[in-house]
Parts: C-alpha cells; sequence; structure tokens
C-alpha cells in the first residue's frame, strides 16, 4: 500500500499543474509591475525575471520541510507556502541591494488593513509586501539576504509570492552554494570542510564586487581624466601670469607685497569652469583666458580704491544672497576680499555687479552639485531632499560669515567642507529614513556640520554647543560619527 505522504503530494502536484497557467500570468504581472516601477524611478538594476515553483522542486520541499504533516490538506498548504511565486531583481552590486530595497520600502507605504505587516502602494493596491521584519535575513549559511514575502490578492484569493534583491556577486554565488551543499543530497565525509570553502568564496566575491565597483567608478571618469593633467598645466601657467602682472602692480600702488597666489588659482579654476570636452576647446579656452589677462597690463589698477557696482546684485537662492552680501560687506573693509575681486573684476568681461553675482552664484552652485545627494533620494522625496540640502546651505551660509576668510573660495578648502557636508548627508541617510524625523533630529546634523567647519578653521566651539550636539545622538539612538577632535571641546567647561 502507497504511504499516505505520496499520496498527498500527488494532489497537491495536480492542483499545481491546474494552476500553472493561472501563476504563470500573475507572475508575469508582477515582474512586470516592479520594472515599470524600478525604469520610471531610474534605479540601477540589470535584470527582473520570475518563475512558479516546479512539480520536482515543490515536491522535495513539501517532503523536506515535511509540510504533509504541517497541513491537512492542499489548499491549506498552497496558503502558506511562502514562495509558490519567486520574483528576483538582479543589480550591479552589493551595496545597491541596499539601495533598491530602501527604494522599494518607501514607494510600499500604505498599511494593510486586512494584512498585518504588510504594505502595499497606490500604483498597484492588490500587491502587499512584508515590510515589518528585518532586512536583510539571516540564512541558516550565516549569509545574508534580502528576501521578502509578498502576496497578490486577486478576486478574495491570496496568492503567495517571495521577492529577492541579489547583486551580479550573490547571484553567482548563490547559485552554486544552493547546488553544492543546499540541494547535495549525497553523503560527504568532509562536508563541514565544503561549507567552510563555499564560506570563504564568498569572501572572496564580496571583495571582488568591491573591485569591480572601483573599476565602474574610474570608467565614469576617464573621459573626464584625459585632459586633467593638460588643463592642470594651463592653469598653473595661467596663474603664475596672473599673480607676476598683480604683484608688480600692488607693489607700484602700495609699496607692499602679500601673497595671493591662491586667490589667483581659484579665479583661474573659475576662468576655466566650462566643461572641457577635447583639447581642441582646452587650447583655445587657453588663449581666450590669456587675452583677458594680457588686456589687464594695458589697465590702471589702483589698489587704494573701493570696488563699487552699478546697482544692487541678485541672487538665485537665499543661502547665496547671505553669502553675497558678507563679501559686500567685506569687500572694501579688509584686504583680501577687496584683492581677490579686483583680480576677479579685472578679468571677466562684464560690469562689476555682473561677474559678481555670476562668480557668487557660480561658487554656491558648485558645492551644491558636489553634495552627494543620491542616497537622500532613496528615504526621501524629491522636495523632501531638496528641503534638507538648503537646511544644509543655509548652515554653511551661516558659517561663512562667521569664519569670514576669502580662503573659503579657495578649491582645496571648498573640497574639504564638501567632504564634511557629503559626511553630514551619509549620517542622515543612514540614521534618518522619514521626514519627519529629519524635523525632529535636523539640529543635531545642523550642529554637527557648523562643528566640523569651525574645527577646520580652528575657531573657538562654544562647550555647551558641543554638549548639546552629544546628547541629542544619545536621546535619538542614532549612530551618529563624532568627530575626534571636537571632544577637547568639552574640558573648557572647567
Amino acid at each position: 500500500m502507497e504511504l499516505k505522504l505520496f499520496g498527498f503530494i500527488e494532489d497537491v502536484l495536480q492542483t499545481l499543474e491546474e494552476k500553472k497557467m493561472g501563476l504563470n500570468q500573475v507572475a508575469e504581472e508582477i515582474e512586470s509591475f516592479f520594472e515599470n516601477l524600478l525604469i520610471e524611478a531610474e534605479k540601477g538594476y540589470l535584470n527582473i525575471n520570475s518563475r512558479v515553483k516546479s512539480a520536482k522542486s515543490l515536491k522535495e520541499k513539501i517532503i523536506r520541510n515535511q509540510y504533509y504533516q504541517k497541513y491537512n490538506t492542499k489548499e491549506s498548504l498552497f496558503k502558506h507556502l511562502p514562495d509558490i511565486i519567486g520574483v528576483r531583481i538582479e543589480c550591479r552590486f552589493i551595496q545597491d541591494e541596499t539601495d533598491l530595497y530602501k527604494f522599494i520600502k518607501r514607494t510600499f507605504n500604505e498599511k494593510s488593513e486586512l494584512y498585518p505587516d504588510f504594505y502595499c502602494c497606490s500604483e498597484q493596491s492588490n500587491l502587499l509586501l512584508n515590510l515589518s521584519g528585518k532586512q536583510p535575513q539571516e540564512q541558516k549559511n550565516g549569509m545574508k539576504i534580502y528576501r521578502i514575502d509578498g502576496k497578490y490578492i486577486d478576486d478574495g484569493e491570496e496568492i503567495n509570492f517571495e521577492l529577492q534583491i541579489k547583486s551580479l556577486v550573490n547571484v553567482f554565488w548563490g547559485e552554486i552554494e544552493h547546488k553544492v551543499i543546499y540541494k547535495n543530497f549525497n553523503y560527504v565525509i568532509a562536508d563541514q570542510f565544503y561549507k567552510d570553502i563555499m564560506k570563504s568564496i564568498k569572501t572572496s566575491l564580496s571583495t571582488i564586487d568591491q573591485q569591480l565597483l572601483l573599476i565602474s567608478n574610474q570608467f565614469a571618469q576617464v573621459e573626464e581624466d584625459s585632459c586633467v593633467a593638460q588643463e592642470k598645466q594651463m592653469e598653473t601657467l595661467l596663474a603664475k601670469v596672473i599673480y607676476d602682472i598683480f604683484a608688480k602692480r600692488m607693489k607700484d600702488s602700495i609699496g607692499v607685497l602679500v601673497d595671493f597666489k591662491k586667490s589667483c588659482e581659484a579665479i583661474v579654476k573659475y576662468v576655466f569652469r566650462d566643461n572641457l570636452e577635447n583639447s581642441a576647446k582646452l587650447n583655445e579656452r587657453f588663449l581666450n583666458g590669456f587675452d583677458k589677462i594680457r588686456s589687464i597690463e594695458e589697465e590702471d589698477i589702483d589698489f587704494t580704491q573701493k570696488l563699487e557696482f552699478d546697482e544692487q546684485p541678485k541672487y538665485e537662492e537665499l543661502y547665496t544672497e547671505i553669502i553675497g552680501k558678507h563679501i559686500q560687506a567685506r569687500m572694501n573693509e579688509e584686504f583680501q576680499w577687496n584683492l581677490f575681486f579686483r583680480i576677479l573684476f579685472a578679468i571677466e568681461p562684464e560690469n562689476n555687479r555682473g561677474d559678481f553675482e555670476n562668480f557668487i552664484n557660480y561658487y554656491t552652485k558648485k558645492m551644491y552639485l558636489k553634495i552627494n545627494c543620491t542616497k537622500l533620494n532613496s528615504n526621501f522625496t524629491n522636495e523632501e531632499t531638496k528641503e534638507i540640502l538648503n537646511k544644509l546651505l543655509l548652515k554653511f551660509a551661516e558659517c561663512f560669515v562667521s569664519i569670514n576668510s576669502v580662503e573659503l573660495l579657495y578649491d582645496n578648502i571648498l573640497d574639504q567642507i564638501v567632504k564634511h557636508m557629503n559626511s553630514i548627508v551619509e549620517s542622515i541617510y543612514k540614521n534618518v529614513l522619514t521626514y519627519e524625523e529629519w524635523e525632529n533630529e535636523q539640529d543635531i546634523y545642523l550642529n554637527l556640520l557648523e562643528v566640523r567647519l569651525y574645527m577646520m578653521f580652528n575657531l573657538d566651539i562654544e562647550s555647551e554647543k558641543v554638549l548639546s550636539i552629544l546628547d541629542g545622538i544619545r536621546a535619538s539612538k542614532s549612530n551618529v560619527e563624532v568627530p575626534k577632535g571636537m571632544v577637547k571641546y568639552i574640558y573648557k567647561l572647567g
């Protein structure tokens, strides 16, 4: 007499065969939805595929997991089987897995009234994902995977599916591990040895993933880097010519000479602000720049006279206005500010007001474009991201006024400032998942940015401010990196 188990399996497989066409249609619909979602959002991914569980795979799973003991009927089994349909999103790199998961979690933001822990999105309300659990999940082998349970509701009928997000490296390793270890039913004497080898291979593949990521990033810059060396040589030459001309005029005008090499370098960078596509255009820009500089020799330059505007400059953003008005106020009060813009106005073709507007708007826009806001877009909407960046730039503008140094216009200093701002952005990305959390905790990150910028210029920082930041971090229970040198300001309390 046949075991009851095999009668149960036969009934289940027969039902699977009957449902196969409908399940394939559902799988295609789910796959199509996620593909369109990621295309419209311009999220980087390589491929999306789906499958309906095969009869052989389902039979193995019933026996391996003893489903015939857990579920009395085939209907009960299909209701609880989590992966009758499997959908897999494949991406390039391991770090892309996290970005894609965060995007999906943000998209599926409407809590289901009928199914606890499940969420849907407005575009497809009959598609639900369980987003309450911890991700990525840890597998029996100790490795981690983004695996999300889902439900497709069709006229009241529930169809379970499993959504996975995997990088190329994890797809490759997962397939090999699944066949060599997980589904290898041959008795192997050195079974643990093979498992250890597989873990070692996984570690090596993760290293390869990081190397491929570096290569990918490098290729993105190849075209830009092709003219970098030549451009740098020309910029250095132009900066030297400008310095020599103005050094002689300064000596003749006021009888002394101060060092302003960095100002010349920053101004030349501004002159070369257009994107250079080829060496011919680079040579053309150099000749144009040289002609501008040569014309200075024919002009009278009096370092004792004030710089004036025919009318008040106009600014594109509030933080730009704060910086611009501060420089205006200092331009005829402090020599280094005066010298920087005296040189700039002599080289640029418009009137003083137009030249000043162009430079200030260029300066703040350059900073804005260097801030890495891509990650913030995975946690916030475009408008929310813009608001957060605006708050950070307003804080920078306030610090600009307090620091009051022409060095803030130098490229190497601007790069350091952007580095600190990106560090703050990274911290926001890791610790703040909703705009409501940002509104509650924004003072932590804004004050932390201020402290970092003040430390760059060795300015005094109130101990109470440092303690306030540390108290705020502890209260928020966030993993925020604190600059090592910040702690020294606490000891001033005594």
